[in-house]
């Protein structure tokens, strides 16, 4: 993905007299900001009309800068302009912000960014940041940043000053998420991005010393985000500018012989290290010491590079170290497209996933479960097939059901059970031979699932019924708890809008399979009761065979602490050993989004529950036909799924 460069000349000037001169003329912008094209997810917020250009009687910023001799301007005087081009909602802005800069200035006695036809400091440090966004995955163009001009006005000075507001706005909007609205793309991308509030931004970057790394602090600070940055840096390759520092060129011994240096150690190695990150001694008699200084720099080199944070020199940071300072080579191999929508994802998450909490990454067909940061559990997993995909969502998990009993949802009984009952009872010649009779084949058939059907809660007899002329979701079908329940010996319930949860299964052979997307929307495990006991006794202190007692005797555990349960969609990772893990876009997700983060966003609707059943499982998976899938030129044959629990023989019905 290429971003235009032209925006990416502003920054280096104004940076560069700033640090000559101490300050720089008002920078004014050739392009108006209400022209600035509007982000997906602003035209979703705000469906607006496009805004009308400025009127006949309004100074455009070239013409302002066409004065030549410098005068100082009551603060008030720009102050009162500022107010007076907010006033006009022609502004390319959304809504709120809009409603956070009015708020903002009217309380103001004087601009933020601007003085006397110079920008500040920190409007030189924000405008900084920003020209860094494609570092980031974001899109740099989407940020209109003033240009140089040579003569104040208030005028100008005015829309400098907001200029430099509604970039900063804008920023904050894009870092937390607000490109793109998830849920305008799919209604199973059910997620909602951290955004936060435009008065908050304002608020706060006012008063910090620091707006670059205000900014900065606004995107995702977890560890697969920060992995996928760097991933992404190395994936496009030096830049024309990029000049080699020689501290990056100092390589730290690494192999099995060289041991881990801990604080308080010393060795030749903290010498080679102090030089590589340039930190002198805290004494200088020995520079040999692994003192706090240094161990404070390495925390910090840690946390950038995505690895773990303990400011101990291990191989990982040797390795991390060393391969700073080599030469970045673009790698046709790697996708770019595919990491930036993967950091966008990141973006949608909660700031805080919490102490302890599940993700399960869809298209890795991986369960985890994490404490303070340590992996307790990785488990496989089964998904939704493309048809019947498995939503994205936060949820919090309140249930732990032991020996559940199954519903048949909507969906299920619509598409696929139905038209089973109508042959059966209907004299089918192939049900009359196989199960004696077509009077009795709709009986016949809920028993071979052991379904139990009922209406308005009381039992009825499926030979009775004509299943030609009813319709179907009236009629509940239940199948008891046992070994042959698709649910399994237990259930994870957190409640959600899809009605999708986790459960066991006893069709175990399916974990074998690479390729596990095959249920109808539920997610079945490989160690279903590993989880049960991770979340029972982190959340009740109970023993493993208390937990085993309940998958003999079952029942319903509320919990006292909700579980966060995070479903993500994650196709490409970057491993413990710093290489990209990439995985199938299943359900076509990567495509949408980047067309959507390029401004073509297409919408893509899932079949809904009465429809297809897009999030609900589980228990009746047809059989599939024998997957073919093409490898390196040749054909290769995935096994054949069942996700039902019948016998061959009805499994070859249901084929059907």
């Amino acid at each position: 993905m290429k971003f235009p460069g032209a925006v990416w000349a502003v920054v280096p000037v104004a940076v560069g007299i700033l640090s000559s001169m101490g300050s720089v003329r008002a920078l004014a912008d050739p392009v108006p900001a209400w022209a600035a094209p509007a982000t997906v997810y602003e035209q979703v917020r705000t469906p607006e009309d496009a805004p009308a250009p400025p009127s006949a009687g309004q100074p455009s910023l070239p013409a302002a800068a066409a004065a030549t001799a410098p005068a100082a301007t009551p603060a008030n005087s720009v102050i009162d302009a500022v107010r007076a081009k907010l006033a006009d909602k022609s502004r390319r802005a959304s809504a709120d912000q809009l409603e956070a800069l009015t708020a903002f200035y009217a309380s103001r006695a004087e601009a933020l960014w601007v003085k006397d036809g110079q920008l500040n400091d920190k409007a030189a440090a924000a405008i900084g940041e920003i020209g860094k966004a494609a570092a980031y995955g974001l899109d740099p163009s989407a940020f209109v940043l003033p240009a140089l001009a040579s003569a104040p006005s208030i005028d100008a000075d005015a829309e400098t000053e907001l200029q430099v507001s509604v970039a900063i706005l804008k920023y904050a909007d894009h870092a937390r998420g607000g490109r793109v609205d998830p849920l305008a793309l799919s209604n199973i991308l059910d997620m909602k991005p951290p955004l936060k509030d435009p008065r908050a931004v304002l608020a706060e970057i006012s008063n910090d010393g620091s707006p670059d790394a205000y900014l900065r602090g606004l995107h995702p600070k977890h560890t697969g985000f920060q992995q996928l940055k760097a991933a992404l840096a190395t994936a496009r390759g030096p830049q024309v500018e990029e000049k080699i520092d020689e501290a990056l060129l100092i390589k730290l011994p690494e192999g099995k012989a060289v041991k881990t240096i801990k604080p308080g150690e010393e060795g030749e190695d903290i010498v080679l290290l102090r030089k590589r990150l340039k930190i002198d001694a805290q004494s200088p008699d020995n520079d040999r010491l692994y003192d706090a200084r240094l161990e404070a720099a390495v925390k910090e080199f840690q946390a950038a590079s995505g690895l773990k944070v303990n400011g101990q020199l291990n191989a990982k940071t040797r390795t991390a170290l060393n391969r700073q300072g080599e030469p970045k080579k673009a790698d046709p191999k790697r996708d770019v497209d595919r990491i930036i929508v993967n950091m966008e994802r990141w973006r949608w998450l909660p700031e805080d996933l919490g102490a302890f909490y599940v993700i399960n990454n869809v298209p890795e067909f991986m369960s985890r479960v994490v404490k303070n940061d340590a992996e307790l559990l990785k488990q496989k997993m089964i998904v939704g097939q493309p048809t019947w995909p498995t939503p994205i969502l936060s949820s919090k998990m309140e249930f732990v059901i032991f020996q559940p009993d199954w519903g048949v949802p909507d969906g299920i009984k619509v598409k696929e059970l139905l038209p089973r009952l109508k042959r059966a009872s209907g004299g089918d010649n192939f049900f009359d031979s196989f199960f004696g009779g077509g009077s009795s084949g709709g009986a016949r058939v809920l028993a071979a699932y052991k379904l139990n059907p009922s209406l308005n809660g009381r039992p009825v007899d499926a030979n009775a019924i004509n299943w030609n002329s009813v319709d179907i979701r009236r009629f509940s079908f239940i199948q008891p708890a046992g070994a042959e329940n698709p649910l399994g010996l237990v259930k994870f319930r957190f409640p959600n809008r899809h009605d999708v949860y986790m459960h066991d299964t006893p069709q175990r052979g399916l974990f074998a399979q690479s390729f596990r997307a095959l249920s109808h929307g539920c997610m079945r495990l490989d160690q279903p009761r590993k989880l049960a006991e991770l979340i029972l006794a982190e959340d009740k202190g109970w023993s493993s065979d208390k937990v085993g007692a309940m998958f003999q005797a079952g029942g319903d555990v509320t919990l006292t602490k909700p579980v966060s349960v995070y479903l993500t969609y994650f196709t490409a990772r970057v491993s413990e050993d710093g290489k990209v893990e990439k995985y199938p876009d299943i359900y076509g997700h990567d495509e949408r989004l980047m067309s959507a983060l390029q401004g073509r966003a297409v919408r893509y609707n899932a079949p809904e529950q009465n429809d297809a059943v897009s999030a609900i499982d589980d228990g009746y998976d047809a059989p599939q036909a024998t997957q073919k899938k093409k490898v390196a030129g040749k054909q290769r044959r995935e096994p054949q799924s069942a996700g039902n629990i019948l016998s061959d023989a009805l499994n070859g019905l249901l084929a059907n």
